[in-house]
């Protein structure tokens, strides 16, 4: 049976009932104990651990420092066979700790991460080799990604989402030369990493972030090409879509709620630009939506009905009181607060993001 991975704090909240129990008559210790052992307890950021990282940090940026700081006197083969030799040497004493100090080789590898990223833009140097930057870090993200894979690391992982971040937006804005395909392949296997690992909050939030902004810069890149006149309405637009979209797509039950609070801020945000961009009749339909949603249960709306009001309350300073807007405000935070209060003590629906 596969063990379900739980915070210390569930564990023990857990064990205390257990125990209560237990002591009640109602469970015997026997069958406490073979509760508990169906849940194993996620590893926190001990001390241990945010030492380790630091130590692993500052050995790679103290490694990378000396030979930056030698870096003229040293020949170009000395200079590769350096970068080569720690970067071995660092991954071996990591896999040589792996069974006896599982973090201090964790650590290792990570301080390796950081000398074979270091040593791509050295080696660039050295031998004069023309690569866009974008492109050094998509080399980089290919390294760590085997090696997360490897170690079955998260933090790897979120580490290789920030490096193909840089890539992806690099490559369009800095290179502008081609569409940088390489992350149409990293993504399905960053999800499939992802769900390896079970969905982790954050990573997922990450994932979900390079995912969409993927697609707004793919939607950039094309529409203009096929659209010549309101190209930027038509990209907004066809985002607004799917971010409405991803608050009802059927993913997985532990990326359901990040995935749509994801889907709520996109089509929030687009929907307040496409305010400038048509007539009245969308920002009254779009409130009519959000109170639906909020009906529905969603927190998420009342912020977005919120800066929707801000939005049109800027266009209109010098007629608008400002007293009224901060009635209108309170008034519409009074009603949904008492709304959300009644669903609660009649135990309704689930309040959803």
């Amino acid at each position: 049976m596969i063990k379900k991975v739980i915070t210390k704090k569930q564990y023990e909240f857990l064990e205390h009932e257990l125990t209560y129990l237990q002591r009640a008559g109602t469970i015997s210790e026997e069958e406490k104990g073979r509760m508990l052992a169906s849940y194993d307890v996620k590893d926190g950021l001990s001390f241990i651990t945010i030492l380790l990282a630091i130590g692993a940090l500052l050995l790679g940026l103290g490694i990378l420092t000396f030979v930056a700081s030698n870096w003229m006197y040293i020949s170009k083969g000395l200079k590769f066979l350096l970068i080569i030799v720690c970067l071995i040497g660092v991954n071996f004493a990591g896999v040589k700790f792996e069974t006896r100090f599982p973090k201090t080789s964790r650590s290792m590898h990570y301080a390796g991460i950081l000398i074979f990223g270091a040593g791509i833009f050295l080696i660039e140097q050295m031998y004069n080799i023309s690569i866009n930057f974008n492109s050094s870090f998509l080399l980089w993200a290919i390294g760590t990604v085997c090696i997360g894979y490897f170690l079955k690391d998260r933090t790897i992982i979120l580490f290789t989402s920030f490096l193909l971040l840089i890539y992806l937006n690099g490559s369009i804005f800095l290179d502008e030369t081609s569409y940088p395909l390489a992350i149409l392949i990293f993504l399905p296997v960053l999800y499939y990493l992802v769900k390896q690992f079970d969905y982790p909050r954050f990573l997922s939030f990450i994932m979900n972030v390079l995912a969409i902004n993927t697609i707004i810069l793919f939607l950039m890149e094309i529409v203009p090409k096929l659209v010549e006149d309101n190209s930027r309405t038509t990209v907004l637009s066809i985002l607004f879509i799917l971010g409405i979209a991803l608050t009802y797509i059927r993913v997985p039950l532990k990326l359901q709620k990040i995935t749509a609070i994801q889907g709520h801020i996109l089509h929030g945000i687009t929907a307040i630009f496409l305010t400038y961009e048509f007539s009245i009749w969308f920002p009254l339909a779009y409130f009519v939506f959000l109170l639906y949603l909020i009906q529905k249960g969603s927190l998420t709306s009342i912020v977005i009905i919120c800066a929707l009001i801000f939005r049109y309350y800027t266009d209109s300073f010098e007629f608008l009181p400002k007293s009224l807007l901060f009635i209108i405000g309170g008034l519409l935070l009074l009603v949904f607060g008492f709304f959300f209060e009644k669903q609660r003590k009649k135990g309704g629906e689930s309040i959803e993001p």
